[in-house]
């Protein structure tokens, strides 16, 4: 299974901004404190594999932006649907880079479920804008302020590992 994973609104608040020394949240709490949350969960699931949807993709180096998370979660990273936009022709499937700037969450899973033919996926974000009726049942909607802190958000995650729509 492939867990499609957004860092802001899902593993700690989501105001978060680049700064001159890398991201740096905005408020209380510190970046990542809801990691903790997502890696108990998956210790029991170890067939997970995670790709990053992050819109830190888009500013930092894939292996920076993997680094990020802690060990048990990096080691699950399989690629992320930003960077292989820009780095495989084959991502884009003729669709210019300029389509892909404006992409959303959505439509970058999407690329990458199809591309991979994935049967069993899912994606937690804190952006539900523009998911199709059909792929809602895979995504687990966080709010912004909670992430993963949210008791409903992993119970939905949860289900969704054990193969529930």
């Amino acid at each position: 299974m492939i867990l499609f994973l957004d860092y802001d609104g899902v593993r700690h608040p989501s105001l978060v901004v680049m700064g001159e020394h890398g991201p740096a949240l905005v408020g209380d709490g510190e970046l990542f404190m809801w990691a903790d949350n997502l890696a108990s969960l998956l210790a029991a699931n170890p067939h997970v594999q995670l790709v990053l949807s992050t819109s830190w993709a888009r500013r930092l180096p894939f292996a920076e932006v993997r680094d990020f998370l802690p060990m048990a979660l990096r080691r699950r990273v399989v690629g992320s649907t930003w960077h292989r936009i820009q780095t495989d022709p084959a991502n884009s499937h003729g669709l210019p880079y300029s389509y892909w700037q404006d992409a959303t969450r959505h439509q970058q899973v999407r690329r990458w479920v199809t591309l991979h033919r994935l049967r069993r996926w899912a994606a937690i974000d804190d952006d539900a804008d523009g998911w199709d009726d059909a792929d809602r049942t895979h995504l687990v909607h966080t709010q912004a302020d909670a992430g993963l802190s949210d008791p409903a958000a992993l119970s939905r995650l949860a289900e969704l590992l054990r193969g529930q729509p």
